[in-house]
């Protein structure tokens, strides 16, 4: 029709999505005027996720800042002009009318603008193949780099905001070094977990990892919980735990587990995508105290004792108390975990802020690999891993018209799957490989990669499918790792495994060929690219992956 359009990329545990929504979208002047200029979109971030990179690229590219809600201007085709996060009534309006006189006074600059903002994007996109055969090599600078960013009082990098980045540690602990830099990760590895879990940013009365720290002592969080960061927190916990056992990570592991069992589960075996940060409209409402809460929990004068403990720890906030122990004081005193033990009951009387119901393919297939994993060490959680995979691979298999990306509560799974959620489902079937000693699993890994062939474009794999419905205006790949690890590699660890696992050496072989393009590539940095440097070994010609069954030992092999 010719109408330009006007996108509005939010979720549903973003609070400036929900503030926008009721000052803007709601506003009767605001949506009388964006109707009548302007075809109005609202996309779940989590429903299309090709979509907000696409978007979020052009708004870093045209701002140098980006952040949800996402609001851009499109032409009818979908190439951006115009980007902002949420604004006020006023400038939102004022910004509308300017671009309202452009459409209408200089519509014949919009195209060309346009499509050299998608020129440029594209390019930065691509990864060229490699100038050299040879693949690079993991230097001692490049791992002192690392090290120079991490935070070695309180755990995690420097700087606030902080995020926990579980997927990172797993990375660096898998890289294959040798020595004192081993032992460094290692150690910060652990520091981190320990930090976190004693910190206010993890629920220590109901478990659950929160999205991140608001401050550079992990003690102020956004309150929200989501599938992911959870998922990811398990296989961390798991992988410590199996290099050097420990308290902490045992109860980081069990409770987490615990509170996915408890308070994320599904009827239909899923997991929801998240838990929001306010209840009736208190940020942190579940999960902060005030002093009158404390003392109907723990009488006057243990709720008196505990508020000095938490005074020492520096946990007031807002004129409630955050359950955080500074990380620079290391492990709190028994008498702290007794306090936390006593408010569990009253805890989990509280109302729950809202649960986003839906479940995101990736996001479930994460915490199946974290259960599957940590099963192998904490045998408890074994029949939950399985029952959790079995329901994850009856919703989200592959069919004729391939995957799956979503399933809503009574509803049929829809949307086309994307690379991520392939990729991390394939994971998955081989983590649950690898915990049973049952070949169906790798049958159902098999299923999962050959599925991605739908995104392989002969040089990488697309992260949108090339029939997906509605394309982004531009192509993703997902080298980068983020706060999820990044999809291409995750699906090229799957094709080395595979490979030798199964006799696909033309998997192998694919592998190899984008282990050497991602790192050959200088605009990958070392600290986005852990995930590709950790699959490094697996590369070479004598690596190998075996499934072997219990009782039997490697010298038996055939």
């Amino acid at each position: 029709q010719g109408q330009w359009l006007l996108v509005s990329i939010g979720y549903s545990t973003c609070h400036w999505c929900h503030v926008m929504e009721h000052e803007i979208f709601e506003d009767t002047e605001c949506a009388a005027f964006m109707n009548q200029h302007f075809k109005n979109i609202k996309v779940d971030r989590e429903e299309r996720p090709d979509l907000d990179h696409a978007y979020m690229q052009a708004a870093l590219a045209l701002n140098g800042q980006g952040g949800w809600p996402l609001n851009v201007i499109c032409l009818p085709d979908g190439r951006p002009v115009w980007a902002s996060t949420y604004l006020p009534k006023p400038r939102w309006l004022g910004a509308l009318q300017r671009i309202v006189e452009v459409q209408q006074n200089q519509q014949e600059v919009a195209a060309p603008y346009a499509q050299r903002l998608a020129d440029a994007l594209e390019a930065a996109a691509c990864i060229p193949a490699p100038k050299k055969e040879e693949l690079p090599v993991l230097t001692e600078d490049m791992v002192a780099a690392e090290r120079a960013r991490w935070d070695r009082d309180h755990g995690g990098f420097k700087g606030a905001p902080k995020f926990p980045l579980p997927s990172h540690w797993v990375h660096l602990m898998a890289l294959g070094i040798e020595g004192a830099a081993k032992h460094s990760i290692q150690e910060q590895a652990e520091k981190t977990v320990e930090a976190i879990f004693h910190s206010g940013s993890y629920d220590g009365v109901r478990g659950g990892l929160f999205r991140y720290s608001t401050d550079a002592v992990w003690k102020v969080p956004h309150f929200e919980k989501m599938a992911y960061d959870n998922g990811l927190w398990l296989r961390l916990c798991a992988h410590l735990h199996a290099q050097s056992p420990s308290e902490v990570t045992a109860q980081a592991f069990d409770r987490t587990a615990e509170w996915l069992q408890r308070e994320m589960l599904l009827e239909n075996g899923l997991f929801a995508a998240a838990m929001d940060a306010d209840t009736d409209g208190v940020e942190g409402g579940s999960f902060t105290w005030t002093d009158s809460a404390l003392e109907d929990a723990l009488g006057a004068e243990s709720a008196a004792h505990f508020r000095q403990l938490l005074e020492a720890q520096g946990a007031s906030w807002e004129g409630r108390w955050i359950l955080h122990g500074h990380p620079a004081q290391g492990r709190p005193a028994s008498d702290w975990t007794d306090y936390l033990e006593a408010l569990k009951p009253f805890a989990l009387e509280r109302p729950l802020p809202f649960r986003d119901p839906k479940c995101i393919q990736a996001w479930n297939a994460w915490i199946c690999s974290g259960l599957a994993e940590g099963a192998h060490l904490f045998p408890a959680w074994k029949e939950f891993a399985l029952a959790s995979a079995e329901a994850h691979w009856a919703t989200f298999q592959p069919g004729p018209t391939g995957s799956p990306h979503v399933k809503y509560p009574e509803k049929s799974a829809e949307g086309q799957a994307f690379l991520d959620d392939l990729a991390a489902s394939a994971h998955a079937c081989i983590a649950v490989a690898q915990l049973t000693g049952q070949v169906i699993w790798l049958h159902r890994a098999v299923s999962l990669v050959e599925a991605a062939e739908a995104h392989w474009t002969g040089e990488a794999y697309a992260f949108a499918a090339h029939r997906q419905e509605d394309p982004a205006f531009l192509v993703h790949f997902d080298w980068e790792d983020d706060v999820l690890p990044s999809a291409q590699a995750t699906l090229t660890s799957c094709l080395l495994r595979l490979g030798h696992l199964l006799g696909r050496p033309e998997w192998a072989k694919r592998a190899r060929s984008l282990v050497h393009r991602a790192l050959s590539h200088e605009s990958l940095a070392a600290e986005r690219a852990w995930s590709w440097w950790a699959l490094v070994s697996w590369t070479e010609d004598s690596a190998e992956h075996l499934l072997v069954r219990e009782g039997l030992t490697l010298e038996q092999r055939p």
